[in-house]
């Protein structure tokens, strides 16, 4: 009456299942942590060139003549330091026989990254 031998097979074939649904597992995990990285880092970029072509528009336009920082919450409007998750800072260079150059750096608040900079310059008459 040996009936270990075909238990212990039955035993091994459902091992073997177990770990290749756990390496499937680990693998999907890792596509989805990598996926929200670089969902974070997309939606990151397109409210950086949002604010920043906004605040460049300003700088043409003659609005904004100073150099600064303001800060922005997640829903893009200007809010206090402490509430912020976006950072901008404005850098106007003078004007030199009516070119005016300006850097705008957007910034992430929550690990202080760099996420877009406009470095440009327009004429003035």
């Amino acid at each position: 009456m040996k009936k270990s031998g075909k238990s212990s097979l039955f035993l091994m074939e459902l091992m073997i299942a177990l770990l290749i649904f756990a390496v499937c597992a680990c693998v999907c995990a890792s596509i989805i942590a990598n996926a929200w990285v670089d969902i974070r880092e997309s939606r990151d970029m397109g409210n950086a060139v949002i604010i920043a072509q906004n605040e460049a528009e300003l700088i043409k336009g003659g609005l904004s003549k100073e150099n600064k920082t303001v800060y922005f919450d997640d829903k893009l409007s200007e809010t206090a330091q402490e509430n912020a998750v976006y950072s901008a800072v404005f850098t106007i260079g003078e004007a030199d026989e009516g070119v005016t150059e300006y850097l705008v750096e957007v910034f992430r608040l929550s690990d202080d990254k760099l996420i877009y900079t406009v470095d440009s310059a327009f004429y003035s008459s």
